[in-house]
């Protein structure tokens, strides 16, 4: 009986910076197409002309972490808790909060239960809650998915790094054999043997050989693979991170745009119902005037006619606002039962200070778009490292022990070890590192072209932001104006007609200005505040 047992492996990587033909002593020095405008330096600077911008980045720029991202909000459960379920109401699925952590790394959690509304009472509006602009804002980052998605990417990136880096630590295998053999060889030699020979014959055919090995592996020298990948890896970390901030500004601008239009559809219907009244108000004189001999049917039909393009508007505007209502509660994953309204007036926010030319430069600073894009352009070149690193020698140890012993033969147990070196060196691949790095070196240019892409649309959505808030501030003055003149016209188109010196059409033509002066002021709010909210999401300020 045999047992053979290895007892150290040992694998880890430690890359070295020795020889210069090593790929990872070389610069990744392939020839590259380059971008104009687009220029790596040390530092950070950025330069702006009239009609081009230059654009000089750092190689590693510096990204936010997640705490830094994530506006302080009291939890109902404790930060040490925020990987366990949180039940918004009881016709909802349970949401798992992400954390920077894994509960049980190594593990999977807990299946969530997956459950959808099964019958009408579940998703039956009963409750009405009014909130502030500030309260959805402070709510959407614990409840949105798309918000949560982006927690999980940071976890995934995370979890991908510490794969990486545990390319640097050996790697241990063990094996333990065991089988039992009769075989038919030993048999036959038996056979002939006696058949040959009148002496005794062994007879024992069968071996029952147990037999383990343990050993160590550790890479003393890889030309850089590994340093390469981890490299990789981190450089996701921070694109997994710049999406986070992104994701960010998209989502908080999503839902002051719902909440803007939330409010335009809850003054609409104020000024949609004013009308209405206004409508039905001029039909009762209309008709007394009819009764009295002093008015026509023709103007009573005019009237008619406007009242029900009174009421038409007031459905459509009702209508707006039980969609706006619902696209709220849809980003904020809000409770199904109940229906968000806003308690914010409408009002114009505070104007903003900094020129358009300031504006522009901090917007072309602050883009998290922007340093995914040289992010990116950074992984592309490490991939093209490593593929040109896997060429280079790798240089590992190994150490193994074993111990065997046989069954059947009543012998005592054997033991021995294995000490040795190993080296291996990828003369020809057959191309494949090349085509490799032709596909990373295209990867490079797709993100540097990107950039400047995004450069020019970060320039383009301040101008754009700017120019509209500019525009809708005078607009609130002129149509603020407009609304109490209107308002006076139509008092005076009254007095007109009730002194007989004026006509119903007037009258109408005089409530249809009002109406529309009152939306038009509405709308230059909104519309204000809304280009605001655009132009601080154009320098990732929201």
């Amino acid at each position: 009986m045999r047992i053979s047992s290895s007892w150290l492996t040992l694998g880890a990587s430690v890359s070295l910076l020795i020889p210069a033909w090593t790929a990872n002593a070389q610069e990744f020095t392939i020839p590259l197409r380059p971008v104009t405008k687009v220029v790596l330096e040390p530092d950070t600077q950025i330069t702006s002309s009239t009609n081009i911008f230059e654009f000089k980045v750092a190689a590693k720029p510096e990204v936010l972490t997640p705490e830094a991202l994530t506006i302080p909000v009291t939890l109902d459960n404790q930060e040490t808790k925020r990987s366990q379920p949180v039940l918004i109401s009881s016709t909802e699925p349970a949401r798992v909060l992400p954390s920077a952590s894994v509960s049980a790394p190594g593990k999977l959690d807990p299946s969530q239960t997956l459950v959808v509304p099964t019958t009408p009472s579940q998703v039956k509006l009963e409750n009405t809650k009014a909130v502030t602009l500030q309260e959805l804002l402070d709510l959407v980052e614990r409840t949105n998915s798309d918000w949560i998605q982006a927690r999980i990417a940071i976890d995934r990136a995370r979890a991908a790094l510490a794969e990486a880096e545990a390319g640097r630590s050996p790697t241990v295998t063990g094996s333990l054999q065991y089988s039992y053999n009769d075989s038919a060889q030993s048999r036959l030699s038996n056979i002939n043997r006696s058949t040959n020979s009148t002496g005794n014959i062994s007879s024992n055919t069968i071996s029952n050989p147990l037999s383990g090995t343990v050993g160590v592996s550790y890479n003393l020298f890889d030309s850089g693979v590994n340093d390469y990948t981890i490299r990789v890896a981190e450089n996701n970390l921070r694109i997994a991170e710049s999406d986070l901030n992104r994701a960010r500004q998209a989502l908080r601008l999503g839902i002051v745009t719902g909440y803007y239009n939330l409010q335009n559809a809850d003054e609409t219907i104020r000024i949609r119902r004013k009308a209405v009244e206004n409508a039905e108000k001029s039909l009762k004189d209309t008709q007394a005037r009819e009764r009295a001999g002093v008015g026509t049917k023709f103007d009573v039909l005019q009237s008619e006619v406007q009242l029900a393009n009174a009421k038409q508007d007031l459905f459509n505007a009702e209508a707006a606002q039980l969609v706006a209502r619902r696209e709220l509660s849809r980003q904020l994953n809000y409770p199904p039962t109940v229906e968000i309204t806003a308690a914010d007036k409408i009002e114009p926010v505070s104007e903003w200070k900094l020129p358009l030319e300031e504006t522009i430069v901090l917007a072309v600073r602050n883009r998290a778009e922007l340093d995914t894009r040289k992010l990116e352009r950074e992984v592309a070149r490490d991939r093209a490292n490593t593929s040109l690193a896997r060429l280079g020698p790798q240089v590992s140890v190994f150490a193994n022990v074993n111990t065997a012993s046989e069954f059947t033969s009543g012998g005592g147990i054997g033991t021995g070890y294995q000490l040795g070196a190993r080296l291996e060196w990828n003369l020809y691949d057959g191309g494949r590192a090349s085509a490799q790095v032709d596909q990373f070196k295209a990867d490079q240019a797709l993100a540097e072209s990107r950039f400047e892409q995004a450069a020019r649309q970060a320039r383009y959505d301040v101008e754009e932001s700017f120019i509209n808030q500019r525009s809708r501030r005078q607009q609130i003055e002129t149509a603020t104006k407009a609304v109490q003149q209107a308002e006076e016209a139509l008092r005076l188109a009254r007095l007109r007609l009730d002194a007989g010196v004026g006509t119903q059409l007037e009258v109408i033509n005089a409530e249809s200005d009002f109406t529309r002066a009152d939306v038009n002021r509405v709308q230059a709010i909104i519309g204000y505040n809304q280009s605001r909210a655009n132009l601080e999401r154009a320098v990732s300020g929201l």
